[in-house]
């Protein structure tokens, strides 16, 4: 009886999810000058095994990974971590790498190197070395032609890497080659801590940055990889925010073509520079950044710049006094025309009321924000500048900014989803009920019952949403499942009449239907990016067959009909 009810119980409950406002990181607060922000959902995420700050967050494939940094106390802690299957895993670094930079390679592992050479954050190294996220190991790749504490790294596309940037000591640009590792290349026309250096051609790159090794503001002269160094006018007025996890890649819009956080001397107003081929520029914004939060705390805009190029959005993270964390998603496609970017606010408060860590956080997949570890904002001591470095946080948060549909009734395309996730829930009991299923070969095990399988299989479609990765194929499902592709493909297309992939599409086009009429302003390029669809070509090929019209065919269609 039970197993007959599942899939009525799962018909009403895809129908509650639908209607039911549920948790809604929609909900708009106005602060006191009139600035609209929208409250983020808060996900909190296991705690590391070490507290730690000054360390890399990188996303390295579908992995949250931490490399170096220092720990509580302000000592150097010679490990990264890996997130996996709900839990943190520590891996040994040769160096501590405090205050180091991060580049990725060709091959996908990450050059890490340079960093504080003693604890409290005293001297540098030269050690470097590469990070295999695949193998989750490390091998020494040899020492600097200089001793660097936050420097900062661009891979060319050669596959050479350029280094500059110092903290406290002398500084110069060098360059690390596969055959020959670290050579001495020029000096700097002024020596700088964290610089931005961003690619301005195939052969060709700027240095600039935000701050001078001991912290005061740089001035406005930018260094090349091969010509000479120029002043700017634009960063007369501007400089870049003085970041110490930056990679080119955050704020890469196009070929040669970067965004970047900045500030006005003048006044401290926040803003953001355009980098195109080494012409710099402010970029028109339909309105300034805030300078207050919900409740009138000054926000502070400090963290790095990160491109969502998908959606072609930026995004740009502050703090304030009052412990939240804010964002600004700035949708830079109306400047190629030479209209203002768009913004849209948000903001964030601790599920338990108190500060948030600062650090730098990274951006992920689907407006989503991960922060994990940094400087604890309130520790519980006095010297507030002593314990900013020494107490260090191990919490770990993805900030989530996308919206859950709100209704009231029960519109048709609630039932549409309901009927589809009916018929996924009536494949399962189908199966349980089927005795005779493909021979599953040698790779299954013997006692795996086909309705076990099923319940598997829908779990991850349904329940896990395994769907909206792009890349999905059956094998991946089989992987999962611990068994081979060929059961899984043909289990089914024997019980559905359907490809693997057409079933999967058509969790997507489910998907997409709900987003449009929830979110009719929604770009079509992002319903088919959230949908999990790799391309607009397979988004609308896909649409037309399951609906008999292209999707905007369909969007023109409900409007017409309100």
């Amino acid at each position: 009886m039970k197993s007959r009810l599942r899939p009525f119980c799962l018909l009403a409950l895809s129908i509650n999810a639908a209607c039911s406002p549920g948790i809604q990181p929609g909900r708009e607060t106005a602060g006191p000058d009139g600035t609209v922000f929208r409250q983020m959902t808060v996900e909190r995420l296991p705690e590391l095994n070490a507290p730690r700050s000054a360390h890399h967050t990188l996303l390295l494939g579908d992995e949250l990974t931490i490399i170096g940094g220092h720990t509580d106390g302000f000592k150097l802690i010679e490990t990264a971590e890996y997130l996996r299957d709900g839990s943190w895993h520590e891996v040994p670094m040769y160096y501590p790498h405090d205050g180091g930079f991060t580049a990725p390679l060709p091959d996908r592992t990450v050059m890490v190197g340079g960093g504080s050479a003693e604890a409290f954050g005293i001297g540098q190294t030269l050690g470097v070395e590469v990070y295999d996220p695949a193998s989750h190991s490390s091998r020494p790749l040899g020492i600097m032609s200089r001793k660097r504490a936050y420097a900062s790294a661009l891979p060319l596309p050669d596959g050479r890497v350029v280094v500059s940037g110092n903290w406290y000591a002398d500084d110069d640009i060098e360059i690390w080659d596969p055959a020959q590792g670290f050579t001495f290349l020029k000096p700097v026309s002024q020596a700088r801590t964290c610089p931005l250096i961003l690619a301005a051609g195939p052969d060709e790159a700027v240095i600039l940055g935000g701050r001078d090794p001991y912290g005061d503001p740089a001035v406005a002269l930018v260094d090349r990889l091969c010509g000479e160094a120029f002043r700017d006018p634009v960063l007369e007025e501007w400089y870049p925010v003085h970041e110490q996890r930056y990679a080119d890649v955050d704020g890469k819009i196009g070929a040669y073509t970067y965004l970047l956080a900045a500030t006005r001397r003048s006044d401290g107003e926040p803003g953001v520079l355009k980098v195109s081929g080494g012409d710099i520029s402010i970029l028109a914004l339909e309105r300034p950044l805030p300078r207050l939060g919900v409740d009138g705390h000054e926000i502070h805009w400090w963290g790095r710049l990160q491109v969502d190029r998908t959606r072609r959005q930026a995004w740009i993270n502050g703090d304030e006094a009052g412990g939240r964390i804010y964002f600004a998603r700035i949708g830079y496609d109306a400047t190629f025309e030479g209209g203002p970017a768009s913004m849209a606010l948000f903001y964030a408060e601790h599920p338990d009321g108190v500060p948030f860590p600062v650090d730098v956080p990274v951006l992920l997949p689907g407006g989503r924000v991960a922060l994990v570890g940094g400087k604890q904002p309130d520790p519980p001591v006095d010297d507030r500048v002593l314990a900013y470095n020494y107490i260090t946080s191990r919490e770990g948060f993805i900030f989530h900014s996308e919206l859950l549909p709100r209704q009231k009734g029960i519109p048709w395309w609630a039932w549409l989803a309901g009927l589809l996730m009916l018929g996924g829930a009536a494949l399962a009991a189908l199966l349980r009920r089927k005795p005779a299923v493909p021979d599953p070969g040698p790779e299954v095990r013997e006692n795996e019952r086909p309705s076990q399988l099923s319940e598997q299989i829908m779990r991850l479609i349904e329940e896990e949403q395994l769907y909206k990765r792009k890349d999905l194929r059956v094998s991946d499902v089989a992987m999962e499942l611990a068994t081979n592709k060929t059961y899984v493909s043909a289990m089914i297309n024997k019980i559905t009449g359907l490809t693997f992939s057409d079933l999967i599409n058509g969790y997507r086009i489910r998907d997409a239907l709900v987003l449009m009429r929830e979110h009719p302003d929604m770009p079509l390029m992002d319903v088919a990016d959230q949908c999990g669809f790799s391309s607009m070509t397979t988004f609308r090929r896909c649409f037309k067959a399951q609906t008999g019209q292209t999707p905007s065919e369909w969007r023109n269609d409900v409007d017409r009909k309100g």
